[in-house]
């Protein structure tokens, strides 16, 4: 997660927060029309939240392996160095 795209995560977190929640209310209350619906409205939210975050671990090791990439390494350095 980017620190400049703090603000659109905490919003969508509140609003999947939200959606779980009512989804729960009416499994609780036993409102048999909306059991499904409620049902599928948790799966998704969960669903989807598994896979933004699968994509921000990848998107993380890919800047880490492009910076690791870019700068030298030890070895190499202190090869340099004479040590």
């Amino acid at each position: 997660m980017d620190v400049l795209n703090v603000r659109t995560w905490i919003f969508f977190y509140l609003i999947c927060f939200v959606a779980v929640f009512l989804a729960t209310t009416f499994i609780v209350q036993g409102i048999t029309p909306l059991f499904w619906m409620s049902s599928t409205l948790i799966i998704i939210v969960i669903g989807f939240n598994f896979i933004l975050i699968f994509n921000e671990l990848r998107e993380h090791k890919k800047k880490k392996d492009l910076m690791k990439q870019f700068s030298p390494d030890e070895e190499s350095i202190n090869k340099e160095r004479g040590r």
